[in-house]
């Protein structure tokens, strides 16, 4: 049987917020964090999503 295929979009701006609100403050390792997404929850491709909304 084969196994799912899994797509992950990541929130960079959430994922960022939550490590730096920590106290110590904690960087995550992009590289890891993919081969994390691979190995538990079978992620194929991973989107990471940063973006800035001008509100002007």
């Amino acid at each position: 049987m084969e196994k799912e295929k899994n797509l992950a979009f990541i929130d960079g701006q959430n994922l960022y917020m939550g490590t730096m609100s920590d106290d110590p403050k904690w960087k995550i390792k992009l590289s890891r964090f993919r081969k994390y997404l691979f190995e538990k929850y079978n992620v194929e491709k991973a989107y990471y999503f940063l973006g800035f909304l001008n509100e002007e």
